[in-house]
């Protein structure tokens, strides 16, 4: 949810799966998914294969996210490994050194806090910060300590499924199918305006045509709702 200043897709690097990166958690809301479709989406996007506890996270906690079919999970999968570089990323880019002072800032933020991209989403604004703590822990931990979001993995993952459901679930369009509107939900016009930004978006929806096609195959990608 920010412009990064690194933007580089790192090459796919296949690697032979352990076993525990081959077993995958089993329930009525996993749509059929598996580690072995969550690793071959994530290397077929061009990223490095991920480790077996970032497939637990993701299969476990898709009822978290309000995450209501193969598609719908495609979707968020792909815009996590663009927020995070294929996640490896858990703190904006451009703001881990210096914390970006000022740019994200409100009224409503801690002292001394600075609320820039964290987690898989890179969730940003103390406001965004105050809903996903509200929600997930009924107080304002995570506004008067926003590095709980990139030091916790755990927390990480609770926050991007947390925004997920909050604010790109139930987005218009985004249960019709519509790539582009959970972009837009993500990061509006910053991506879905017009110029380069919008080259951000492409990049986005190229990332969720290879997810999709391992995910549900009988889908069709619509990039509808950001830039067409």
């Amino acid at each position: 949810m920010h412009l990064k200043s690194l933007l580089l897709v790192p090459l796919a690097s296949l690697s032979l799966l352990t076993p525990s990166a081959q077993a995958a958690p089993t329930s009525d809301n996993t749509f059929g998914l598996t580690c072995d479709k969550f690793n071959k989406a994530v290397t077929d996007a061009g990223y490095q294969a991920p480790s077996s506890d970032k497939c637990d996270h993701f299969l476990n906690n898709l009822s978290d996210g309000n995450i209501s079919s193969a598609e719908e999970a495609a979707m968020f999968l792909a815009e996590i490994l663009w927020e995070s570089d294929g996640l490896t990323a858990v703190k904006e880019i451009a703001c881990e050194n210096t914390g970006c002072p000022g740019q994200y800032g409100s009224s409503s933020d801690a002292s001394g806090k600075s609320y820039y991209g964290r987690g898989y989403i890179q969730l940003t604004w103390s406001s965004n910060y105050q809903m996903c703590s509200q929600k997930l822990y009924g107080d304002d931990r995570l506004v008067q300590n926003p590095d709980q979001v990139a030091d916790d993995d755990n927390i990480a993952w609770k926050v991007s499924f947390c925004y997920w459901a909050e604010r790109v679930h139930s987005a218009p369009g985004v249960q019709d199918g519509e790539f582009g509107a959970a972009t837009k939900a993500i990061n509006g016009a910053l991506e879905c305006g017009s110029g380069s930004a919008v080259d951000k978006a492409k990049k986005r929806f190229e990332i969720y045509q290879k997810v999709l096609a391992v995910f549900d195959p009988s889908s069709t990608p619509n990039p509808a709702g950001c830039y067409s």
